[in-house]
């Protein structure tokens, strides 16, 4: 690449250059965004003359921005806030429970994709505002690769009152070989009651081993 194509990130949304000074105490430069660190082979990054330097196209399009060269000039597009604002309430909107069953099956499917999104979308105003920081620290990815949750057969429900319910189930941590194992669930759920319609969101997650799928946001340990 030539000298002139070579694009520093010193000023795209706040991201500092990693001198060679700041990295000298590792092994190797390192990447944080928001205090979550990143592979460097996601941003392609190379040391050039004792400077930490990344592909703006990957770091722009993490952000969900877009990058173009035309006329040997860079055009950089970032998303507006208010869009995505909007865009992720259609989501949640679109992801809210008519059932117990199906805020929990939204959530199983949250972790089973690694999505901390889905299943922050079905959490109880309470446990959002406890867990959000959490979700975002972790760039909104749960879990692991491996092991991780597999299918979940059947659910089972007890009423503890007209408006929350229990919702327990097993689940096979499942490793590229096959199944290692079984967890075991208990899932509290409660309804809001609004004026257009009412829905189900969870209160409370305890698990036999809340670090059984890796990164589990929210969880506490089932009591026996």
């Amino acid at each position: 690449m030539k000298k002139h194509r070579k694009v520093l990130i010193a000023a795209v949304c706040g991201f500092v250059i990693f001198s060679g000074s700041v990295i000298a105490a590792v092994t190797g430069p390192r990447i944080f965004i928001n205090n979550v660190e990143f592979a460097g082979s996601a941003f392609k990054l190379n040391m050039d003359e004792g400077t930490a330097m990344v592909s703006l196209r990957s770091i722009v399009e993490q952000l969900r921005g877009k990058v173009t060269y035309k006329d040997n000039t860079i055009y950089v597009t970032m998303p507006e806030s208010s869009n995505l604002s909007m865009q992720v309430s259609s989501l949640e909107n679109a992801l809210e429970a008519a059932s117990p069953e199906e805020a929990v099956r939204t959530w199983i499917r949250g972790v089973q994709k690694r999505s901390g999104a889905m299943q922050y979308a079905v959490l109880s105003p309470d446990l959002r505002q406890k867990t959000k920081q959490e979700f975002e620290d972790n760039f909104w990815v749960t879990g692991v690769s491996s092991p991780h949750m597999g299918k979940v057969e059947q659910l089972h429900t007890k009423e503890l009152s007209p408006d929350k319910v229990q919702v327990s189930f097993n689940y096979p941590l499942v490793m590229m070989n096959g199944p290692i194992g079984m967890g075991s669930a208990s899932i509290i759920v409660e309804k809001i009651k609004r004026e257009s319609s009412d829905y189900w969101v969870i209160s409370d997650i305890a698990l036999k081993d809340p670090g059984d799928t890796g990164i589990m946001i929210g969880a506490k340990k089932l009591e026996k």
